[in-house]
């Protein structure tokens, strides 16, 4: 595959996604997750409004352990306000999530956003609760430096569907000027366990990808790095880059400009719930400059169809980015090849 077939704007590269993914899934989960999936493109499409969330992300701590070049945690000032004074979301809070996620059948849940799941010391045992409440679709992106035997053991048993490791190289010396406080042996020992016992074992889930952020320090091994984890993972994946206004433009890759077509689904897609309960529209670094609720005060539903939300689509379907300083910052930073 040459470099030229793997880029595709505006949004995501898929790679084989589609292939080992979505086979296996269907395969295994039955009409309730094709169904799921239509609904998905639908919704992706802003054709509609679902009832409830297809999609919900929850940011359990908002913390991270590694700072990497082009993300918020590598930045002081931002960093110390994205989670100040959070804790690991109130396990009391996260039952009252899956309750009402499983009184309206929402098929597909995330453990994280901008943090580090691993973090969270009880997260395979909030995983297997998710999937007692009938979430189908169960995904967790991690840098996987802390995903050693033990955990990997545990997570291979949760009910996780999906599992994303966030890697941005293929070797240790690109690793190290693009991931600080990472170490890329670490890594790569914990992922190709992960994926060993899983094989060994016989089980189709949870479904491996790799993932790499094209930025200046990944654009021009985009071949290199897929040839690299294809042997270990089911799929690798480069995703477009999104600067922080003001801070990493500098890590855009040579020859991307901002996306003139950029267009915003996320309010169709999901909700993302922060560790203190505030709920924002989509996964944007920027989403959480425009908080819609609380789930402390009222329901994922009343949020869903309130009226801050009904604004906030109302506004998107006519690309006006204007009404929202957030969702200005957002629509010029997203870079395309």
């Amino acid at each position: 595959m040459s470099e030229q077939e793997l880029i595709e704007t505006p949004k995501r590269i898929y790679g084989e996604r589609v292939g080992k993914s979505e086979k296996t899934l269907s395969h295994a989960l039955g009409p309730k997750y094709a169904e799921y999936r239509k609904e998905w493109v639908r919704v992706s499409n802003r054709e509609k409004v679902t009832e409830f969330p297809l999609y919900i992300q929850i940011e359990h701590s908002g913390k991270c352990n590694l700072r990497c070049k082009s993300c918020i945690h590598s930045i002081d000032s931002i960093r110390e306000e994205y989670s100040k004074g959070f804790k690991p979301l109130d396990i009391n809070l996260y039952k009252k999530i899956l309750d009402e996620a499983n009184e309206f059948s929402c098929p597909s849940m995330a453990f994280h956003n901008n943090d580090e799941p691993l973090l969270l010391k009880d997260l395979e045992e909030r995983i297997k609760m998710a999937s007692v409440k009938n979430i189908i679709d169960i995904i967790v992106t991690t840098n996987a430096t802390l995903l050693d035997e033990k955990r990997a053991d545990k997570l291979l048993r949760s009910g996780l569907t999906k599992i994303n490791f966030s890697v941005d190289a293929y070797n240790r010396n690109d690793y190290s000027q693009i991931r600080c406080n990472g170490d890329f042996d670490t890594v790569l020992k914990n992922i190709i366990y992960f994926c060993d016992k899983r094989n060994k074992e016989g089980l189709d889930f949870p479904i491996t990808r790799a993932t790499c952020v094209l930025n200046k320090f990944t654009i021009d091994k985009m071949k290199k790095i897929k040839e690299f984890w294809e042997g270990i993972v089911d799929i690798v994946e480069f995703q477009n880059f999104q600067a922080i206004k003001n801070f990493t433009e500098w890590c855009r890759p040579s020859g991307a400009k901002i996306d003139q077509n950029f267009v915003c689904n996320g309010p169709w897609q999901q909700i993302v719930i922060r560790a203190n309960g505030d709920v924002v529209p989509c996964c944007s670094f920027y989403g959480t400059e425009i908080i819609v609720g609380n789930i402390k005060n009222t329901s994922i539903y009343n949020i869903w169809n309130g009226k801050e939300m009904s604004n906030i689509r109302k506004e998107l379907l006519k690309n006006n980015f204007e009404f929202s300083s957030a969702c200005k910052k957002c629509s010029e930073t997203f870079y395309i090849l």
